[in-house]
């Protein structure tokens, strides 16, 4: 391949062709951005946006001016594509600017007229073919202060603006923002305050993260053309709100996507969703993503779920009535942005025809909340009747090719449309006559773009052909010829046919306009339809899998009876997963501490808790025979092995950082759940750490959250006897043999082994290796027994002694304590070993050695 060339050391090849002194002076505008440059009916990209562009995109690499001793890189997509690549490059986070033809080629003097009509980001774009429906598209603009980042998260898609005073609190719900902004200038606050006037007191609570929002529309304002949000819904966010659940605790618990390898049906969002709309399924992910710690909205939105639940019939009548409806969310900010097109208009015509079946349907639900919903549900019955006088049953995609308007909404372009049609009856009767007249039986009458209409005689019949006849193009079978009558008809057709497309689109302007004043109308009843669908959604799932609402309170206990994992239980045959009961309390039983085998559920326990607490505090029913969950604000999980080469990070770094973000930022009212510390370094070590964090989490110093604790580290069990409010739980498993049953149930008490080997046997080692690695257990089982019973007659205080009963009594909770030797770490000596030593019981008579016995029992043995 030729070696490519930046636009700017092109410029002295490109200033000899016009058409690249063009594409250079708009790509000098749009220097960040991928330029498709139209030329015909294709989009093209050229130096070294073809060269990233070819390889991000899986085109054809080519050039232009091949001839050239360094000829221009380029390629290029079909016009009618261009979305889909558009798409493509937007989700890896480029930015595209869309460079169209300005004017008609066939009538340009000279170089057509180009410019950018468009460019599109990330986290700016509102056209449904560039975004996910489920799925919120934010923006995200962070404004510095002192106490850290103010934020506004805006979603130009759905008119939503939401606003916190600290980037902690906002980035709790939204990990998952399209574009970040870091603010640097900003032409004031004021003009936040002057776009949204309605959020004025919000934005002045929230000074910094006003600025933040007015550096978004700044932005928004550039590559949107100073459309950007002028109608939004302004939220403030705070902290305190919602349960926070960070990126690794949303990852670990495969909330929304699935694990590396994993599929799209093992996230608890693909059981979940049962939504009907896309504001549905907006809405419902929202609250999965935020879930609330105020016990008021909780109940209130438990109370819809189970208004829902006893409609029965009355869920699914209206569950089909939401069926095909238009995105009516996304389509108000379309029409608010002037990005709606004909075909969006046709359907919020339909969709509109469609809200008072939906609100009937409502009656199934008697309550006051979805009386609400009905009056957000009665759109002006004029704006309906608008669409249905002036919009044609099947707009088109665009609307400057005609076909937009119905007939008999608009004298001038009736009229137009006459022309144009009456002129075409013409030209399509002038076919017969022409042929009755010339006696040429495969005379045709036809178009073409260039030439315009033409009669077409084939050359056997040439002969034939009147004088009247001009000679318009010769081809190679037949020529073309005009007549003045046909040549005044098409001069008048084509003027009207200009004329009724430049009508109808200046019609339609008009149209879009009355719609977007309805706009605040349509965002109301948008959201009341995404709050049903959400909660109808809730409901289906709570029917369809048998969840139970859970008893919310202010307590600290979290009571669960028969709880079920929600994935797992659907992906596993049906009636074989086992479930479990779990009790935690933070002043008796504040840290489960669990051991068992591997394979044998220990971190689908763990999950299984996690996910049930974040459905309960989100509003949902829950997957339990019963639930009690004492309000929780913050989860925290500790699970599974990962690393982050590209940031330098091991596995066991990443480990580390994430338990102590834990230790940092946990309270008294989180859930902490660890499934393995310190398994990412040598033993010693990661027991040492483990035993710590254990401490650290129950004692006075820690902030002594709710804990379940999942552990291999079978040492860890002693703690048991030293902590007062941590107690033992195991998976247990029934031994067949050299084989092993995994039961799937919780017990209380602690497990002894975790059955490794078997598993290993499962995943196919080779025997050779299952044999060898039985022989080194043993062996290393021998010696761990060998060195405890050395330690066990070296320091364990005689039964009924004062150090027995110190030992065994709960360690004290108040204030910190002095550096205790671990009993497992313990190394000294004792003289009896010395005096094993020393003897020779091979030489001695048997009253010499129970002699010597009983001395030894005398002077260490306490009797």
């Amino acid at each position: 391949m030729s070696r490519a060339r930046a636009p700017g050391a092109a410029a002295g090849a490109a200033a000899r062709s016009p058409l690249m002194e063009q594409y250079l002076r708009v790509k000098r505008d749009q220097p960040d951005a991928f330029l498709f440059f139209r030329l015909g009916d294709f989009y093209e990209m050229f130096f070294e946006d073809a060269i990233k562009g070819a390889a991000l995109l899986g085109l054809t690499l080519t050039s232009r001016n091949k001839q050239d001793p360094q000829p221009i890189p380029m390629c290029g997509i079909p016009w009618h594509q261009r979305d889909a690549y558009v798409a493509r490059l937007l989700r890896l986070g480029h930015k595209v600017a869309i460079c169209d033809q300005l004017e008609d080629a066939s009538q340009a003097r000279g170089l057509v007229e180009r410019g950018v009509t468009e460019v599109l980001t990330p986290g700016s774009v509102v056209g449904d073919s560039f975004l996910e429906p489920a799925a919120n598209n934010f923006l995200a603009a962070l404004w510095p202060t002192a106490r850290g980042p103010a934020a506004c998260f805006l979603d130009v898609s759905t008119a939503e603006v939401k606003l916190a005073a600290r980037l902690s609190a906002a980035l709790a719900g939204l990990p998952g923002a399209r574009t970040v902004l870091v603010a640097e200038r900003f032409s004031g606050s004021g003009r936040a305050a002057e776009r949204w006037p309605d959020a004025r007191g919000v934005l002045d609570a929230l000074p910094d993260a006003a600025r933040a929002a007015a550096a978004a529309l700044e932005y928004l304002d550039r590559v949107q053309g100073g459309t950007a949000l002028a109608l939004t819904r302004v939220e403030r966010w705070s902290e305190d709100e919602a349960l926070r659940v960070d990126d690794a605790t949303a990852r670990h618990l495969e909330l929304f996507r699935p694990q590396p390898g994993g599929e799209g049906e093992h996230t608890l969002w693909h059981h979940l969703d049962l939504t009907v709309t896309a504001p549905g399924a907006r809405r419902l992910r929202a609250w999965l993503e935020r879930p609330l710690t105020s016990l008021r909205a909780i109940e209130a939105r438990l109370d819809a779920v189970e208004a829902w639940g006893r409609a029965g019939a009355g869920r699914s009548a209206f569950r089909e009535s939401l069926r095909g409806l238009a995105d009516l969310e996304r389509l108000a900010a379309r029409l608010v942005a002037s990005r709606a097109t004909p075909r969006d208009l046709g359907a919020l015509r339909d969709t509109l025809a469609r809200l008072p079946e939906i609100a009937t349907a409502l009656g199934a639900r008697p309550d006051a909340a979805a009386g609400e919903a009905r009056a957000a549900l009665a759109v002006e019955p004029s704006l309906l009747a608008l669409l249905r006088g002036a919009l044609s049953d099947e707009p088109p995609p665009v609307s400057r090719e005609g076909g937009v308007i119905r007939d008999g909404h608009d004298a001038h372009r009736d009229h137009l449309n006459e022309l144009a049609h009456s002129g075409k009856r013409w030209i399509a009767e002038l076919e017969s006559a022409e042929r009755a007249r010339t006696g040429i039986g495969s005379l045709k009458v036809g178009f073409n773009r260039v030439f315009g209409f033409y009669l077409e005689v084939t050359r056997a019949h040439l002969d034939k052909v009147p004088v009247d006849y001009e000679r318009r193009q010769t081809l190679t079978s037949a020529e073309r010829f005009v007549t003045p009558a046909l040549k005044a008809k098409e001069s008048e057709v084509l003027g009207a046919e200009e004329k009724l497309k430049a009508r109808e689109h200046e019609l339609f302007v008009a149209l879009r306009d009355a719609c977007a004043a309805h706009a605040p109308a349509l965002l109301a009843a948008a959201d009341a339809l995404g709050r049903l669908d959400a909660e109808a959604a809730l409901a289906e799932a709570a029917s369809r899998y048998a969840w139970v609402r859970p008893s919310m309170d202010d307590g600290d206990a979290l009571v669960l009876e028969g709880a079920r994992h929600p994935v797992v239980e659907r992906l596993a045959p049906a009636g074989t997963f086992v479930p479990n009961d779990l009790t935690l309390e933070s002043g008796t039983r504040q840290i489960l501490l669990l051991t068992g085998p591997n394979m044998g559920g220990k971190s689908t326990y763990l999950r299984q808790t996690a996910i049930i607490v974040l459905l309960a505090q989100a509003g949902s029913f829950v997957p339990a025979t019963r639930a009690r969950i004492g309000r929780v604000d913050r989860l925290f999980t500790r699970v599974g092995a990962a690393d982050r080469l590209g940031a330098g990070q091991s596995t066991f770094m990443v480990e580390m950082k994430e338990t102590a973000e834990i230790l940092r930022s946990a309270t008294p009212r989180s859930l902490v759940l660890l499934d393995e510390i310190g398994r990412g370094t040598a033993t010693y070590d990661g027991l040492a750490l483990a035993w710590a964090v254990t401490e650290h989490l129950h004692d006075g110093r820690g902030p002594r959250p709710r804990t379940l604790f999942a552990t291999h580290y079978h040492e860890l069990t002693q703690l048991a006897g030293r902590l007062a409010r941590l107690a033992n739980v195991q998976v247990t498993v029934r031994e067949k043999g050299d084989d092993v049953v995994f039961l799937h149930r919780i017990a209380e008490g602690a497990a002894d082994r975790s059955y490794g080997i078997h598993v290993a046997r499962l995943a196919g080692l080779p025997e050779t290796v299952l044999a060898r690695a039985r022989e080194v257990l043993h062996e290393l089982e021998s010696e761990r027994t060998a060195e405890h019973l050395s330690q066990g007659v070296a320091h364990a205080p005689a039964a009924g002694s004062a150090a027995a009963a110190h030992a065994a009594a709960p360690r004290a909770e108040a204030g910190p304590r002095a550096t205790e030797p671990l009993p497992l770490f313990a190394a000294a000596e004792h003289p009896l070993l010395d005096a094993l030593r020393a003897s020779q019981p091979e030489r001695m008579t048997p009253l010499e050695a129970l002699a010597l016995i009983d001395r030894w029992k005398k002077e260490w043995g306490g009797g």
